[in-house]
């Protein structure tokens, strides 16, 4: 009975051995969530959620949930989303074979909002990754050589390319002492969308320094302000957060007089409230009307 028992002892802990040393392999093919969290840079509900959608295996070794390396690996070049803290950027496959709206938006230097437009109207192929669609690169390119309205840029280009030749359109509109709003409408208006030479980056527009060179010598209302009339300026871009504003605020953003936008108001074209004894008008809703009404003028 005791060599059986000293024969079970031994076998018992050669088991042992084999369970950590298959342990200890198995470790080094996995890592545990908080290692993954670490790696992401994310926080704890986030890593349990990304585990819980099962975007890669997990495995329990001795009572604890691991992370097996390769499937996370093989997810982590097919999304964008999560960027590794210290490492590669994420989606090295997915971007091999698809394009973000963003990203095809940037080729043509157009709005992505437009390409969706586009997409959705033609009802073409796209597929989804984290909740994001995306386009196949061949359908994008069958697409692109089928239609003759819109052109690639010469090569995709960065902040700093842009930056050389181009300014934001909040720039040249801080440098007129008007807000963005009221820059965009104008770069739209007949009379001076020829002036432009607009490109649209990360969904941004952008302004060739030397077409707003141009724009500033083809007419004498719209000149770079003095310091002096900085202030003016920033009460100006104070209206930019505003839910609601006046007649005369909204006056300022069109271009018109305020008796122009009572007229409005009285023809109902956008919707006031009332505030006190004064009518107010939502900005946003006001904005939108009038970007049609200026693109029905032009």
């Amino acid at each position: 009975m005791d060599n059986l028992t000293g024969a079970d002892n031994i076998r018992k802990e050669m088991e042992m051995e084999e369970n950590m040393a298959s342990g200890k392999l198995a470790k080094k093919k996995t890592m545990s969530v908080p290692e993954m969290r670490k790696l992401l840079g994310i926080k704890k509900t986030e890593s349990y959620w990304l585990v819980h959608r099962n975007f890669f295996k997990t495995e329990i070794i001795n009572g604890q949930m691991r992370v097996d390396l390769e499937s996370f690996e093989k997810w982590y070049v097919n999304q964008v989303k999560h960027k590794k803290v210290n490492g590669e950027d994420p989606g090295a496959e997915l971007t091999k074979k698809s394009y973000s709206f963003r990203d095809a938006a940037n080729l043509l230097g157009i709005h992505s909002s437009n390409l969706y437009e586009i997409w959705r109207e033609e009802k073409l192929e796209t597929f989804t990754v984290d909740f994001t669609k995306r386009i196949p690169i061949e359908v994008f390119e069958k697409w692109y050589e089928n239609q003759i309205m819109y052109q690639k840029v010469g090569k995709m280009p960065t902040i700093t390319d842009l930056q050389a030749d181009f300014i934001p359109l909040h720039e040249a509109a801080a440098l007129l002492g008007i807000t963005k709003e009221k820059m965009s409408v104008i770069t739209r208006a007949s009379r001076f969308k020829d002036c432009f030479e607009i490109q649209v980056f990360e969904d941004k527009k952008w302004i060739s320094k030397k077409s707003f060179q141009h724009f500033l010598n083809a007419q004498s209302v719209y000149q770079v302000v003095k310091k002096s009339e900085q202030v003016k300026q920033d009460n100006q871009e104070s209206m930019e957060t505003k839910e609601y504003i006046s007649r005369s605020e909204a006056a300022a953003l069109a271009g018109v007089t305020s008796g122009t936008i009572t007229k409005w108001m009285q023809m109902e074209r956008f919707s006031c409230v009332g505030a006190g004894k004064v009518l107010r008008i939502n900005r946003k809703e006001f904005l939108q009307w009038l970007k049609e009404y200026q693109e029905g003028a032009g």
